[in-house]
């Protein structure tokens, strides 16, 4: 874009230098070829802003794509942390004491990872996306770490 808008100044100002030392003739030929230069210019920044709106709107879509697809490994992540606390509680009803105090910390720790993840989705519906990338990853992570809870 600035060597386009360095090409046109360079034609504008040969442009001009022309029309003040030439005849009527190759100064006419002089404004015509500023003319083309200007609407050369106003074609080439017409196509960049359409190149530059596309990109934002493939980056949104891909921004909307990825954003469904983090919903449902958090939905994931959250039905297999429920299904661990019912356990929990399965288990709580028949230990001893000792037990049930294991099981209930349990119990807390799987309660604390669906906070997690539930304030995770919260922020996706606010996130920028600048930011996205960023904060799919620290996501991810969260998921990661209760499937592995999961499975202990």
């Amino acid at each position: 874009m600035k060597r386009i808008n360095l090409m046109v100044a360079a034609i504008l100002a040969s442009g001009m230098l022309t029309l003040n030392s030439c005849s009527d003739k190759t100064k006419d030929s002089a404004h015509e070829t500023v003319e083309e230069a200007k609407n050369d210019m106003d074609e080439n920044v017409a196509e960049a802003k359409e190149d530059i709106k596309e990109a934002g709107n493939e980056f949104e879509a891909k921004v909307k794509e990825d954003k469904e697809s983090l919903k449902a490994d958090i939905d994931e992540a959250i039905s297999k942390l429920d299904k661990k606390i019912e356990d929990a509680d399965a288990k709580m009803e028949k230990a001893t004491d000792k037990e049930k105090l294991k099981w209930q910390e349990r119990k807390k720790e799987l309660n604390e990872e669906k906070a997690e993840l539930q304030a995770s989705w919260k922020n996706v519906q606010s996130e920028t996306a600048d930011k996205w990338d960023a904060f799919k990853t620290e996501t991810k992570e969260k998921i990661a770490k209760a499937k592995a809870d999961v499975r202990d």
